[in-house]
């Protein structure tokens, strides 16, 4: 299962957001808002026991989850 961050400010998507609000003069389309930390991690431990928890790492896990819920 992918390790929580020591500081969650820091996450991907945290920095992402962050990111798009100091550049972006518009609001975020609702389906980015709405993805959460929970619902990524949920996702990324789906996608670890769907390869049988060999082989991979907890960051491109965590990657693809967050691609996947984005593309939604």
């Amino acid at each position: 299962m992918p390790r929580a961050p020591k500081n969650p400010e820091s996450t991907p998507t945290v920095r992402a957001k962050r990111s798009r609000r100091a550049t972006d003069n518009q609001a975020a389309p609702i389906a980015s808002i709405l993805v959460t930390e929970q619902e990524i991690s949920k996702l990324a431990y789906r996608i670890y026991e769907s390869r049988g928890g060999n082989g991979g790492s907890p960051l491109d896990d965590w990657l693809e989850a967050e691609r996947q819920l984005s593309g939604r």
